[in-house]
């Protein structure tokens, strides 16, 4: 019924990678934070910072403060590949984002 902690893994690369991507592309798009007034690593950060948020305080909650809440089939392993997957996620998208905002924009 349930899959093997390696789909975990693959789920939340494939999900961290787009959100990611989307992110940084949105933001080049957007021109936040503006190109003037700020540096290039900064520029390049503030999508990572935001995505990182945004996939990783979830299973980091579940995992540790709200333990209770979570699904009683879920257990610590799946958790771990699902963060371990939303960072290599996060890390692929930033790198495919930047290619893909050269490229495009």
């Amino acid at each position: 019924m349930h899959g093997h902690p390696v789909d975990r893994l693959v789920a939340g690369a494939i999900v961290g990678a787009l959100v990611t991507t989307l992110l940084v592309l949105l933001l080049v798009w957007l021109d936040i934070p503006p190109e003037k007034h700020v540096s290039l690593a900064i520029r390049l950060a503030v999508p990572v910072v935001i995505a990182a948020c945004a996939l990783l305080i979830r299973p980091l909650l579940l995992k540790t403060v709200l333990r209770d809440r979570r699904d009683p089939l879920m257990l610590d392993e799946d958790l771990n590949q699902l963060l371990v997957g939303r960072a290599l996620g996060l890390v692929g998208g930033f790198f495919f984002g930047i290619t893909l905002a050269t490229q495009i924009l």
